[in-house]
């Protein structure tokens, strides 16, 4: 980019220029024009870009400069070697991967780089040799010793010295070829020429020979330090020093060009680095102080000059240059890293105002421009008025505000030439409309006039020779012939800015619609709002042509309005190329393309094409809203911004296609991993640029392919390509970006092509992919699937075939098991029921033989009478194993484990059979190892195991035979086992022995006592239940054994919840005795005559004998045998009311209040615990005791029968004496609780035993006469009132519950709170605790005390005082 940046020094007498007449000035113009000419070849400047740092260069010294095949640029540094392929820098240093696995040191300092007619990269690192291989991006050195000192190339070799001698490289062969010694050691450049002559630079000179085996070296230039040599396209030798200025041979004559830095005949420096030749054969070389350049056409030498911060050097000591196929010349300077620039083309120039404006003129920005006539810009500012720049980039005028005559505002906000009569017409803010006449250089305003149409002023635009003006007062229109104002309109709103089509169609901007007005008849023609098109964006300008207009937004793009369609089209940046959707400005080129002024650059679109060309600038040239946008008639776009002008001439958006930068595929990811020739996986044989084809595995399908077009000449344009995956995708792709992505891509073959955006097909480049099939889905899989279908069907088939025919078989199986379960357990409830039917008669007859038992009998009948007990006794038993039975195989059990000693349990078991064995002399033993062995057992259930074993023992051992008993300890098992020498269990009979009703056909009928069979079924679950095991092994005719084992361990049980662990071991339930010719009494229950306590009470006599029964017993049974036995049994101690059903029981209760009722539970009409649940849900009812009899002896029965608030629970058959030592029990705690409510507070009464009801009734009558204890009114009434219960109902209350009378009651309850006093306040007269316990009298009082407690209150007080 060409860059001016000139100053007033630079021409003296602008500053008169300035102020002088007219024909002074024009005078002074022709002579600045002239000056200009004659000293434009000393104000060359040039515009750098930079890499540094910040764009990943390795380190800022740069020493060495080459281009590869592929275009990327290779950076020497201080630290190492850096590639640049145009977007990202990567850079090598210290150590390498040479090969897999091997690592090399590449060193740090590169001072030459070159690239061989092989195409790779050859460089001497740390003065020692090394390659670069660009196919396989492999590091190898080819020298060691730290004596490589020089580096060069030809079209055929790669040259190098080391030490004292000339070698060369044979990139054939891949090894070094001796050529020649040296006259010297300290080589410092080394230069082959195109007809083979070798230049040898030194610290001493410079030797030349005419060929590679020229004996005769021609020795120039002693005593002087040679720094660089090189031959330029026309064969001529330059030579740099490092301190001694420049050298040139020409036609082998050695010349030296004076150091001269002012007339442009000599360098301007005298240390020179580096040389490169530009395609127009101008030859640049970098100096310690900067860039030269020597132009073969004028023999001048140039130095580059320009400020840094607008694009100069970084740094100014240059050591590389290097001019790439493009013809851009690269520099590496000594800290300041790379610059670069194209020496052949102006891509744009910028303008800094702001150096040659008046001092003190601040302005914002540049805003509207025009040219004139002599093709002169004149720019208009915000805040700094307005100015004439020259066709050289001069300032000529700046006019400001501040004369009568002059400028009337200096914040411009539109100027338009009026090219008719050279006048220029000025809008400002808050100063109104101005005319400048070019001719005259004068002003003439028109704020003062009476027509004038306002102070602020919009928008200016000249359309069929008349000028059009917005305000804030609306649209006018000024004829400049009679300089008068006409008004047009009144727009809505204030216009900031309006076009006009050559049609006169009149385009004004709003905020977000546009107003259509028709010049011709002066009429609002449309509105058109941009709100249904999706524009979110504030509107920033109009553009208006033959067509239509073009509509800028900040935020969503360009829109077009067709006139003639009335349609409105949009583009953006995702759909047109546009860089961006902020748009600034927008101004036409020419008829196909627009310019477009963006947050991302300036664009060059082609609306048809929707094609845009985009140029970015740098970030020290920022574009801004408002700025200006104007397209001269030689087409250069002028920009405007806070920095200045840029230009950029329309050409520069046109690519140029003729350069040899290719674009090539650089990169390759898959599965987000970066693949390259080293890579394990060997994808890549050669680096991607190199490879035509990808072969992939199925799971290699996620791909990320970068690609880099090295267009170093374009890169300010913003670069647009296509890509297209055929097999994949149906179009082309357009993109900014340089990487594809692709991901699960399915296996196949597929071809990548990429191209610049339209490019053509020899810009286009191809990558084959071929994604493999997995085995999975291979032909052959397929084939197997087929087959593995058709066989797995065809099992399946056969199998579920199988299946069906196997359910059914099951299926019957399982019916035939289900009905003999359905069977058994029909026997288990016939034998249930018919064992609850069985309880009731067993119990008639035990209870009558109890009876003749106790009586005086002979003893030949009571021994009998004895043996029908036994087996009634026995019968009850049986009754009892088949329930236990039952409730074992429904899992109802729960053990009740306790540590025992199980020896002595079986020992006492052993003693039960002996008898038995010495009468039909059987061998009987028992034995047990060690003697005492604790084990965590239910004795009950347990003891039911054992007699159960034993007995059947004994039912099938003939007479004279043995049976033994052993119980011994193995690791952590008892075991127990009894053996017999019976008459033994078939084999067959043996894995059914322990199945329930299962008896042997051959031990049927063989037995003494014949059994159930389900004996050894219910001995089995009792072991099983205590995690035990039980076994059999047997001998036809020679006998049994059967073992029995069991865990010794507590822990075995943790996990188990139908059991529960006991501390002690429960005691076993003792019967009462009774002798056999005794008569059985009554426990001994308080008579009238022994306990004081009923001494007051009334004694009833029954109807039908003159004994006392004070006690009522109501009896309810539906059984009339039992009714009538209970009633034998009863009646000589009670007055026996009785009842057949609990609906009749509960009536008589009702009606006789009995002291005691006793029920059976299985009734008709309603059952005993229902008749039960309502007595004890009755206040009047609930303290009457309740004694429940069934044949249901379950757990769960009497915890039904118990939560029903019966009192007992006693099942059939039922001891006599138990049942009636219960029931005595019963009326005695009753009485008992009636005599401590006579001598004690209810508070401290125990009354857990009596009925919740009962409980709450007593607390409550206890808690009200507390309250009232002191209240010598309070009465009975009163207290029925607070406890909410009638006079009666209390009064049978109070008489069931405590034996007295409520006035009884109170009047017990005042005299033992006044005891209290008397013992708790010695002092307290007996008048006060009279009063405090609620009597209406102390003599009254005493009276009472002395009744209740036999003594006065004075005597008591006095007798518990001395006790005390």
């Amino acid at each position: 980019m060409y860059i001016c940046s000139l100053t007033k020094h630079s021409f003296p007498g602008w500053d008169i220029n300035l102020s002088r007449d007219y024909h002074e000035k024009n005078i002074i113009y022709l002579l600045t024009l002239l000056l200009l000419c004659c000293f434009r070849q000393n104000i060359h400047a040039e515009y750098f870009r930079n890499l540094n740092l910040g764009n990943g260069l390795s380190q800022f010294s740069v020493m060495s400069i080459c281009q590869d095949s592929l275009g990327r640029m290779w950076f020497g540094t201080h630290e190492g070697i850096n590639i640049y392929d145009g977007h990202h820098i990567r850079y090598y240093k210290g150590w390498v991967e040479s090969d897999p696995g091997e690592k090399l040191w590449l060193g740090n300092s590169i001072d030459y780089i070159h690239c061989g007619n092989d195409g790779n990269i050859y460089f001497i690192a740390d003065r020692n040799l090394f390659t670069y291989d660009i196919r396989c991006e492999r590091f190898s050195q080819l020298t060691t010793g730290n004596q490589t000192s020089a580096l060069t190339t030809t079209d055929t070799a790669i040259w190098y010295t080391r030490h004292d001698t000339l070698f060369v490289w044979d990139t054939q062969k891949k090894q070094s070829l001796y050529v020649r010694n040296l006259p010297a050691s300290d080589i410092t450049a080394l230069t082959i020429t195109r007809n083979g002559n070798i230049y040898i630079g030194t610290d001493n000179g410079i030797y030349i020979a005419q060929n590679a085996t020229d004996p005769n070296m021609k020795h120039q230039l002693q005593n002087k330090g040679v720094h660089t040599i090189f031959e330029s396209s026309s064969r001529e030798i330059w030579i740099g020093t490092y301190m001694d200025g420049l050298y040139r041979i020409i036609n082998g004559k050695l010349t030296n060009v004076p150091y001269s830095p002012h007339d442009g005949k000599g360098t301007s420096d005298r240390q020179i680095r580096q040389f490169t030749e530009d395609s127009q054969h101008n030859i640049w070389f970098g100096t310690f102080s900067g860039l030269e350049k020597y132009n073969p056409q004028t023999g001048l030498y140039t130095k580059i000059q320009i400020p840094q911060h607008v694009g100069g050097l970084s740094h100014p000591s240059l050591f590389a240059l290097y001019t790439d196929r493009q013809g851009i010349i690269w520099l590496g300077s000594y800290y300041g890293g790379v610059s670069y620039f194209n020496p052949g083309k102006e891509e744009y120039l910028h303008y800094n105002y702001q150096s040659h404006a008046q001092p003190g003129i601040y302005y914002s920005y540049i805003g509207e421009m025009v040219q004139d006539n002599e093709r002169n810009l004149w720019i208009s500012t915000d805040g700094g008025g307005i100015s004439q720049i020259g066709p050289g980039w001069n300032l000529l005028k700046q006019f400001t505000a501040g004369k009568a005559d002059g400028l009337p505002h200096n914040n411009i906000k539109s100027i338009v030439y009026d090219p008719r009569r050279n006048n220029l017409y000025i809008g400002t803010y808050l100063g109104g409309l101005s005319r400048y006449d070019i001719r005259q250089h004068t002003f003439h305003n028109y704020r003062n006039r009476a027509d004038n149409p306002g102070d602020i002023i919009y928008h200016l635009e000249i359309w069929n020779d008349k000028l059009y003006l917005t305000t804030r007062k609306g649209l006018f229109c000024l004829d400049p012939d009679t300089d008068t104002f006409q008004f047009l309109s009144n727009t809505s709103s204030f216009c900031e800015y309006f076009d006009i089509s050559p049609q006169g169609t009149l385009y004004i901007m709003g905020w977000n619609y546009v107003d259509i007005f028709s010049l011709t008849d002066n009429t609002l023609t449309r509105r058109i709002s941009m709100t249904p098109y999706d524009c979110y964006g504030n509107l920033s300008h109009i553009l208006a042509t033959d067509q239509g207009a073009y509509i800028s937004t900040l935020g969503s793009g360009i829109y077009f309005y067709n006139a003639k369609s009335h349609e409105v089209t949009h583009y953006t940046h995702a759909n047109s190329q546009l860089p961006s959707d902020y748009c600034y400005n927008i101004a036409r080129v020419d008829e196909h393309s627009i310019a477009i002024s963006t947050d991302k650059g300036i664009t060059l679109f082609t609306p048809e094409k929707r094609q845009a060309s985009t140029i970015v600038l740098p970030a020290e040239i920022p574009l801004i809203y408002g700025g200006g946008l104007y397209v001269s008639p030689q087409h250069e776009i002028y920009i405007g911004g806070p920095k200045g002008i840029t230009m950029v001439p329309a050409e520069s958006f046109r690519s140029n296609a003729a350069h040899n930068s290719p674009l090539y595929f650089s990169r390759l990811w898959i599965n987000n991993r970066l693949v390259t020739p080293l890579s394990a996986d060997n994808i890549l044989d050669q680096t991607l640029p190199f490879t035509h084809k990808l072969k992939l595995k199925h799971n290699q399908n996620n791909c990320i392919i970068e690609f880099t077009y090295s267009d170093h000449k374009e890169q300010s344009r913003r670069q647009t390509f296509e890509y297209k995956l055929e097999g994949f995708d149906d179009k082309w792709i357009s993109t900014s970006a340089n990487e594809i992505h692709y991901t699960n891509l399915d296996p196949g073959n597929y071809t990548l092509k990429v191209r610049p955006q339209q490019g053509s097909e020899e810009q286009t480049i191809s990558l084959q992919i071929y994604i493999s099939t997995p085995w999975y889905s291979t032909i052959w899989a397929w084939m197997l699937y087929l087959i593995t279908i058709g066989a797995g069907s065809f099992w399946f088939v056969r199998n579920k075939l199988a299946k069906r025919a196997l359910a059914l078989s099951l299926e019957k199986e399982r019916f035939e098991k289900q009905h003999i379960e359905e069977v058994n357990r029909a026997k288990l409830v016939f034998f249930t029921n018919v064992s609850h039917e069985f309880r009731t008669p067993l119990t008639l007859i035990i209870s009558h033989l109890d009876a003749l038992l106790q009586e005086q009998l002979p003893v030949q009948l009571y021994n009998k009478l004895l043996k029908i007990k036994q087996n009634t006794q026995y019968m009850t038993n049986l009754i009892t194993e088949l329930l236990d039975f039952r409730k074992f195989t429904q899992n109802h059990v729960i053990l009740h484990l306790a540590s025992q000693d199980i020896c002595l349990m079986l020992e006492e078991i052993y003693l039960t059979f002996t008898d038995y064995a010495q009468q039909r002399k059987i061998d009987y033993t028992f034995e047990s190892e060690p003697k005492n062995i604790l084990c965590w057992i239910d004795r009950t259930q347990m003891e039911k195991v054992f007699f159960n074993l034993l007995s059947n023992a004994f039912k099938y051992t003939p007479d004279g035979g043995s049976i033994r008993l052993k119980a011994c300890i193995q690791g952590n098992q008892l075991i127990i086992q009894t053996t017999d020498s019976g008459t033994g269990i078939p084999e067959n009979e043996k894995q059914r022995i322990f199945e329930r009703f299962f008896q042997g056909e051959d031990q049927k009928g063989q037995e003494k006592y014949p059994g159930t069979g389900i004996g050894l079924a219910l001995t089995k679950n009792i072991v099983e239940a205590h995690h035990g095991t039980i076994t059999v092994s047997s001998i036809l005719h020679q006998g049994s054994t059967f073992t029995v084992t069991l865990p010794l361990e507590k822990e075995v049980f943790n996990e188990d919840t139908r059991v529960q662990f006991c501390e002690n071991t429960p005691p076993k339930e003792e019967k009462a005795y009774f002798p056999p010719c005794q008569e059985p009494a009554l426990p001994p229950i308080p008579q009238p005559q022994e306990n004081p306590l009923l001494q007051n009470e009334p004694e009833n006599e029954t109807a039908d004998s003159g004994e006392k029964k004070k006690y009522t017993l109501l009896l309810v049974e539906d059984n009339p045998d039992l009714l009538q036995t209970l009633k034998n049994i009863f009646d000589p101690f009670y007055r026996v009311i009785t009842a057949t059903n609990g609906k009749e029981g509960l009536s008589a209760t009702f009606e006789h209040k009995p002291d005691i009722i006793i029920s059976d539970i299985m009734m008709p009409e309603m059952n005993g615990t229902e008749m039960c649940l309502k007595i004890k849900s009755n206040i009047d009812l609930c303290h009457i005791p309740v004694i429940l009899l069934t044949a249901l002896n379950s757990t769960e029965q009497n915890i039904e029968g118990l939560n029903r608030g019966a009192d007992d629970y006693i099942t059939k058959p039922f001891d006599t004496q138990i049942l009636l030592a219960r029931t005595n029990n019963l009326v005695r705690n009753r009485l008992l609780i009636q005599h401590q409510l006579k001598k004690q507070p209810i508070s401290e009464v125990d009354l857990a035993s009596i009925n919740p009801l009962d409980q709450q009734f007593l607390q409550k009558v206890d808690e009200v006469i507390e309250q009232h204890i002191d209240d010598v009114e309070f009465d009975i009434p009163k207290l029925c009132q607070e406890v909410g219960m009638g006079r009666s109902l209390l009064y049978s209350k109070f008489k069931a519950l405590t034996g007295m009378t409520p006035n009884n009651f109170l009047l017990n309850y005042r005299l033992k709170y006044a005891a209290t006093l008397l013992q708790k306040y010695p002092t307290l007269p007996i008048a006060e605790v009279s009063d405090r316990s609620g009597f209406s009298s102390p003599l009254y009082f005493s009276r009472c005390f002395k009744n209740q407690y036999g003594e006065t209150p004075q005597n008591y007080r006095r007798k518990q005082s001395e006790d005390s």
